[in-house]
């Protein structure tokens, strides 16, 4: 009941402030998609009911062709549905500058599915504890592949493999699109961002290059 109520009167306030600090951004600039806290040099954007930049990341941006040098996302293109994760890459791909980058953390569904079919037991690892922590049940090789799918409402989304990411991102226009390890990247600005590091084979990260 409380979060219908704040997401209302927040809502317009964080729309109305993120295209304010969209527009005074100095050119180009680095924008966060789904973003918890503040990151030096990043405009940091979300969808939740506080959050103090409100961007719907699946609709058009307030952001001219060309003027972003990076686009970061951990843990939200899983929530999307198919087409609207088509839009953001679209968005971000017009958005982006020529040789511009964007990086895509999500979760892994072929390591899960892998780790599923080998009858890994999930009791010790380090992924499933994570899972744990979160309050759900962890106690048998089905759960790798059945947590990823039902769990956080991925449900309603789009969940990838690398592979299909991969062709996502191309068929967006993105080139030179690759796998990264978690919490590093051959590119500065991306190196060490990720929030989900301990998750291990679990999640996974995408780079590509406008």
């Amino acid at each position: 009941m409380v979060r219908p109520a704040v997401m209302t009167v927040n809502t317009p306030v964080a729309r109305a402030r993120a295209t304010r600090a969209l527009a005074a951004a100095p050119r180009p600039f680095k924008l966060e998609i789904g973003g918890i806290e503040p990151r030096p040099g990043w405009v940091v954007t979300n969808v939740n009911a506080v959050t103090r930049l409100y961007l719907d990341a699946t609709a058009p941006w307030p952001i001219e062709d060309g003027a972003l040098s990076h686009v970061y996302s951990d843990n939200v293109i899983e929530h999307l549905p198919l087409a609207a994760g088509r839009a953001l890459m679209a968005e971000a791909h017009r958005c982006l500058r020529p040789g511009g980058v964007i990086r895509f953390v999500t979760p892994d569904l072929r390591a899960h599915v892998d780790r599923y079919l080998a009858g890994t037991s999930p009791c010790g690892h380090a992924e499933a504890r994570v899972y744990e922590d979160m309050g759900l049940t962890v106690e048998h090789p089905l759960d790798w592949v059945r947590i990823p799918i039902a769990s956080f409402g991925h449900h309603e989304g789009y969940v990838y493999d690398a592979e299909t990411l991969s062709a996502e991102l191309t068929r967006a226009g993105f080139t030179s699109v690759a796998r990264a390890d978690l919490g590093r990247s051959v590119h500065p600005e991306l190196d060490g961002l990720d929030n989900r590091v301990e998750e291990g084979g679990a999640q996974m990260a995408v780079e590509a290059v406008r």
